[in-house]
């Protein structure tokens, strides 16, 4: 699997789901990490208005971190795609995947955690529809 990325089809998903609206507005940049593979994507509103590869560096700007090896993303978007999988607020309990530049900026994860989780299912849905298809990674 190339890693993450699920992640922007996993925002188009989320943008055409009207359960995805009622988790309330989000107003958060978050880089998702993955061994060298980064994705920074932005919440505005009622959806995720954009998902774009980006560098070490572009880290620094963003809000959130949520940061776990390429195989800690694999096994747990396996895990959630089965339904035994914890949610990212009880991993980060577990094992610290969440960094913030402050600890204000580090409650956003709590506010938002619902719609953070709900793009990270949505990419678990599609890699395994990718693992039992035989498509290439992204695909949704």
């Amino acid at each position: 699997m190339a890693q993450l990325d699920w992640v922007e089809p996993a925002g188009a998903v989320v943008n055409q789901d009207p359960g995805f609206r009622k988790l309330g507005s989000a107003d958060l940049v978050m880089g998702l990490k993955s061994g060298k593979a980064i994705r920074i994507v932005a919440f505005e509103a009622f959806e995720v208005a954009s998902v774009h590869t980006a560098d070490e560096g572009a880290l620094r700007d963003c809000e959130l971190v949520i940061d776990m090896t390429p195989r800690q993303w694999t096994d747990y978007l396996a895990r959630r795609a089965r339904g035994v999988g914890p949610s990212l607020v009880s991993l980060d309990i577990d094992r610290g995947i969440v960094r913030a530049a402050d600890p204000m900026l580090r409650l956003k994860f709590d506010r938002y955690h619902l719609s953070i989780q709900a793009l990270c299912d949505a990419g678990a849905g599609i890699e395994a529809r990718r693992r039992q298809s035989g498509t290439p990674a992204g695909s949704p």
